[in-house]
């Protein structure tokens, strides 16, 4: 397969092991070790260092299932520190944006982007391009990062699972470059499951059709698996042969949804603290509503309760149908508060909320509608705004709308956090002998 410069070239760069990465720029002393990152309240592994993978721990166990072997053995455990990863990522994305052009970029999660490379090729020699990125990224903010090269973002994926996997690419691995024998060799030898898209549960069904790895998917009949499975099993058989079927995301699309939700730190039978919980929530949803200049026509409340078998959480849900699409703090508070008296029953323990604002309209371009008062709306609008600029210059908890909750209230259970070293004053490293030695800093 050769290149040519009128087709698609993407490229998928991410962090190794992106929160254990974190930890061990501003503790050296990790280097070698084995360290875990848990989930929200300290509840299951979510990212886990070589070491750690070694030792046969799997991801998203339950941290108390495996915490006394796991201590044992010496892994190092951490809290998720979501301020100091969420900082590291806006550094390296910001990096990225010094490489590559807006709208060649595509954000998949906050520690992977996906990079169209097609217009670059005439240009730069692809792989000593990529090579000399993370390079530049290990110098200037200390993340390991893979990145895999491919006619596809398929492709791209699987070209990344090479790199991370064989340490023969050096962290680097160009599809375009492998001789055809090398590429069915790796083929072959990669599960299907660990293709892009397919995982698990359909690699077993695929299992069926005689399709085990990687190769056997890429020389199925794609009419035929996709009549058998969806249109997007025959997508991925396309990507797979080189052809592009998924281009970039539109960066300045804004969300479909915007949902915020946690568990609590122990179960909750009380109505007022349930409330309270809901007006969290419901206030960071509202600063991301706000942040992509939209207006939520439709409020999905939702409780759950603990129950003893899998999966131990029932959710009981309802939808608020507002009369017009708004960004009102006061009038979406008011509205989903009201729906806890509905939802909520006596003597059960409740273990999560969650809020989701839906039918969601650009605000620049929103049409109000004739029978809407538009007198209240813009003297609501002003409200809004000054409430906006008071959490800009005081904090976001500096002011609240609706039930009074201390700001640690319904904070995640942190046992094992570490310093927000990037963000916060007071948790910044400090050169003295309680703090960091010169080595380290070395």
């Amino acid at each position: 397969m050769n290149s040519t410069y009128d087709q698609e070239i993407y490229a998928l760069i991410d962090i190794n092991n992106c929160y254990v990465s974190c930890e061990r720029i501003f503790n050296p002393s990790l280097n070698g070790k084995p360290v875990v990152v848990l989930s929200n309240n300290d509840g299951c592994v979510v990212s886990r260092s070589n070491e750690a993978k070694a030792l046969n721990i799997g991801m998203a166990v339950p941290w108390y299932e495996i915490e006394k072997e796991a201590l044992k053995a010496g892994v190092q455990v951490f809290s998720s520190n979501y301020a100091l990863y969420g900082d590291m990522s806006r550094r390296f994305f910001e990096l990225l944006h010094q490489h590559f052009k807006d709208e060649d970029l595509e954000a998949y999660s906050i520690d992977e982007c996906f990079i169209r490379l097609t217009s670059y090729q005439k240009f730069f020699d692809l792989e000593k391009y990529c090579r000399q990125l993370l390079a530049q990224i290990q110098q200037w903010l200390g993340l390991p990062c893979c990145i895999g090269i491919g006619y596809t973002k398929t492709q791209a994926k699987l070209a990344n699972h090479f790199a991370k996997k064989r340490s023969g690419f050096n962290s680097v691995c160009s599809l375009l470059q492998l001789d055809l024998c090398s590429h069915e060799q790796l083929l072959l030898e990669t599960d299907v499951s660990d293709i892009w898209g397919i995982g698990r549960k359909i690699s077993k069904q695929l299992q069926a059709y005689g399709i085990y790895n990687a190769y056997d998917l890429t020389f199925a009949n794609e009419h035929h698996m996709g009549k058998a499975f969806s249109v997007v099993m025959s997508r991925t058989i396309r990507e797979l042969k080189g052809q592009s079927c998924i281009a970039l995301d539109d960066p300045d699309i804004p969300s479909k949804r915007i949902l915020s939700s946690r568990s609590f730190a122990s179960p909750i039978q009380s109505k007022a603290l349930i409330k309270q919980a809901v007006v969290f929530h419901l206030n960071r949803a509202h600063q991301r509503l706000t942040a992509q200049q939209q207006l939520c026509a439709c409020v999905h409340v939702s409780l759950y309760e603990k129950i003893p078998i899998p999966p131990y959480k029932k959710p009981t849900s309802f939808v608020v149908g507002l009369a017009y699409a708004t960004d009102d703090l006061i009038v979406l508070t008011q509205a989903t508060v009201r729906q806890i008296d509905v939802l909520f029953k006596e003597k059960i323990n409740y273990v999560k909320v969650a809020i989701m604002f839906s039918a969601l309209h650009t605000k620049q371009h929103h049409t109000h509608d004739l029978w809407e008062p538009l007198a209240l709306i813009q003297q609501r609008d002003h409200l809004m705004q000054t409430l906006a600029n008071m959490k800009s210059r005081f904090g976001p908890d500096s002011i609240q709308v609706g039930y009074h909750s201390p700001l640690n209230q319904w904070k995640m259970k942190q046992q094992h956090r570490s310093p927000r070293y990037t963000t916060c004053w007071n948790e910044m490293l400090s050169i003295d002998d309680s703090m960091l030695s010169v080595t380290q800093i070395k």
